[in-house]
């Protein structure tokens, strides 16, 4: 008889890498750029707009100044997005 069912995980067992953090500022960088790309809304819906938007935010904070600028022209690059589906 073993000790452990099928779907129960090794509790003992080494615990594996925890994913390296990525830079904050690339990922605002990354967005900036990604948004300048587009014409139409990348979104399907304000929902998905606003909850990019406030990632870029949380992203900000930890990046400080230099990330509140790009968190800055993100913001402004969706209002963009925005007014061009409207």
């Amino acid at each position: 008889m073993t000790r452990f069912a099928p779907s129960q995980p090794d509790l003992f067992a080494p615990s594996a890498e925890p994913e390296p953090q990525r830079d904050p500022l690339a990922e605002l960088e990354a967005l900036l750029r990604r948004l300048r790309a587009e014409e139409e809304m990348p979104w399907a819906d304000a929902a998905g707009a606003m909850a990019e938007e406030l990632h870029a935010l949380g992203l900000a904070r930890s990046a400080g100044p230099p990330g509140e600028a790009l968190a800055a022209a993100i913001l402004q690059e969706t209002e963009r997005l925005l007014a061009a589906s409207d």
